[in-house]
């Protein structure tokens, strides 16, 4: 009898939804917005792989341009410019031969763009390099876009969603009340707990019918199941969006449960979702900013003009200081006037260390900021899910961060190959470009985005399972005559 009721009380449902006008409006309408944020989210992956392919094909045409001049000048031929001919080690290292390095999209980008339209995801690298260059943005981008973020189906999923989920719950209970059906049908031996359960469950499948299924088909779309590693992402990002949707439909329950209107249960619900989704996370934000504010990057600046003209002055004594901190470099050195690339450099080599020191201030209040939001991110359902799926995405700070972790290691090296040469006035010749360090990204495994998903993931689900208790209770306290 139990399971006739639930399949009756199923088929009334859809009978009932299917004639409901609004949903006829909503539930496309949330398609077509799926549909657009997919679209938006790989439109920027393609304008991103296209960068990362110009950015490789600049790689090929230097190596070339220096390679054909190297060659030339072997034959006899004269530099182009004494200023950059291609045999010193300070030009061969330096802007003109520089090597640019790129991230690739993360596995599921189109899915979540996150921190890829803020973050710079290349970098020239040169005996130069320096901290200036890892804040300053590669792309010049809409500043609107910056701001809010672009409309990707993470967006839709941690703003949007939750309304839809509430334009459909929010009076499972309470409209069966002012209908007075819910007396009828508490008559029949079904609870209240199972109609809840019963009408939920059905709108749940609904809902993550249109979420995971434009996630899924954007994945598909993509190519991005080719291997284990984007299916375990793509596990994880679905994984991420059903717990958020059953916090949302597990709340609609508890609230229904309280016996009250239908108009006070939308009231409280927009009001949860406007506390939970939007003012929480600004309000972090911003206390993350108020009590952890960067330096300025005028500060940065200013110092680099104060150690360069510093610098300027006293090249023939940096270059001694430099060599007696690196004796491993002295053996081969020119200190003297004539080699102005080794002037050059001392002079380059101490104004990248005012400026780490200048830099290492900024990092500090950065890394103050994100202890701040990763502290108070449980207060907010929103921030905990965003979290999971930019990570699950690729498109989140971690990897980022290891992305720039590396170019600072491969700039290392850079320099390590090329200073030695410069210090000891060596020339450059075709022979060597095969042997310049090349740059190899090692990306994260999935186990590290599992793990750090280990926590929001389970916090999310204890609170699913809190609220699914107290809706449990309340429900188990409803009568027909209420």
């Amino acid at each position: 009898m139990g399971t006739m009721t639930t399949k009756t009380i199923l088929i009334n449902e859809w009978r009932l939804l299917a004639a409901d006008r609004i949903l006829r409006i909503v539930l496309p309408l949330f398609v077509v917005l799926f549909a657009y944020a997919l679209a938006n989210g790989m439109s920027w992956v393609r304008f991103q792989e296209h960068t990362v392919q110009v950015v490789r094909d600049g790689n090929v045409e230097r190596t070339d341009a220096l390679e054909r001049e190297l060659i030339a000048i072997e034959n006899g031929s004269e530099p182009s410019s004494p200023f950059r001919d291609p045999r010193a080690a300070n030009v061969m290292g330096g802007a003109r031969g520089a090597r640019s390095v790129a991230l690739e999209p993360g596995p599921l980008t189109a899915l979540a763009v996150g921190q890829s339209d803020l973050l710079p995801y290349y970098y020239d690298v040169s005996i130069n390099t320096n901290e200036t260059t890892f804040l300053q943005n590669g792309e010049v981008e809409n500043p609107l876009n910056l701001m809010v973020g672009r409309f990707d189906l993470a967006f839709v999923a941690v703003y949007l969603l939750p309304l839809l989920v509430l334009a459909l719950s929010f009076n499972v209970l309470s409209g069966e009340r002012e209908q007075g059906t819910l007396a009828l049908t508490l008559s029949q031996p079904v609870s209240a707990r199972r109609i809840v359960a019963t009408k939920l469950a059905f709108r749940a499948l609904l809902v993550m019918a249109v979420a995971i299924g434009v996630s899924v088909l954007g994945i598909l779309i993509t190519g991005s199941l080719g291997s284990s590693e984007p299916s375990g992402r793509a596990l994880l990002w679905c994984a991420a969006l059903t717990i958020y949707a059953l916090f949302w439909f597990s709340l609609t329950a508890w609230v229904n449960s309280l016996g009250r209107s239908s108009a006070w249960n939308a009231t409280v619900l927009v009001g949860a979702w406007l506390v939970l989704v939007v003012v929480l996370p600004a309000a972090i934000n911003i206390a993350a900013g108020l009590f952890h504010p960067l330096p300025s990057r005028v500060e940065m600046i200013t110092a680099q003009r104060e150690a360069s003209n510093d610098a300027v002055s006293r090249r023939s004594e940096l270059l001694a200081r430099y060599l007696e901190d690196h004796p491993e470099l002295a053996g081969g050195a020119v200190a003297d006037e004539s080699n102005r690339a080794a002037l050059a450099w001392a002079a380059t080599e101490a104004v990248n260390q005012r400026l780490e020191e200048v830099s290492a201030q900024h990092q500090i209040r950065r890394e103050e900021q994100s202890e701040l939001v990763r502290r108070y991110r449980f207060l907010s359902p929103a921030l905990l899910v965003q979290e999971m799926l930019i990570d699950a995405a690729g498109t989140g700070d971690a990897r980022f961060a290891r992305f720039q972790s590396q170019v600072r290691e491969f700039a290392d090296q850079w320099r390590s190959f090329f200073v030695p040469a410069i210090l000891a006035g060596e020339k450059m010749s075709a022979e060597v470009l095969p042997s310049i360090p090349r740059f190899q990204f090692v990306d994260e495994s999935l186990g590290d985005v599992t793990r750090r998903s280990a926590v929001p993931l389970s916090t999310l689900t204890i609170l699913v399972g809190l609220v699914s208790v107290g809706a449990w209770v309340g429900l188990g306290r409803v009568r027909g005559a209420g």
